[in-house]
């Protein structure tokens, strides 16, 4: 049985949006940072009161976000990304790419 695309059930829900991906390779010994930008549509939203409720005491305070995007990028667990001037650490990836869409749990970035 196929999932159904929810590419089009989106398509008022999301909106376009530049996403920057910071790229961190070591050259002659030291950190070097790149950043790769990346237009994709996007929908983001406060995490649930209750998915904060689950996590370990010390991690409630962080400000929780689900990012979903309909376009396919490449971002993997512990990535950090920038929208809008802010710097986001990808905690978790739920792939619903047959349904059309990635879910991405974020955190602003604390370091």
């Amino acid at each position: 049985m196929s999932v159904p695309n929810m590419s089009r059930a989106l398509r008022g829900w999301v909106k376009p949006t530049l996403i920057k991906k910071i790229e961190k390779m070591t050259v002659d010994f030291r950190v070097v940072e790149t950043e790769i930008d990346f237009n994709v549509m996007l929908n983001k939203q406060p995490s649930p009161e209750k998915t904060i409720d689950r996590n370990l005491q010390g991690n409630r305070a962080w400000k929780w976000w689900s990012l979903i995007i309909q376009d396919t990028i490449l971002l993997n667990v512990d990535d950090i990304i920038v929208i809008n001037n802010i710097e986001y650490r990808i905690l978790n990836i739920t792939d619903w790419s047959e349904s059309g869409f990635t879910k991405y749990t974020a955190i602003e970035d604390f370091t």
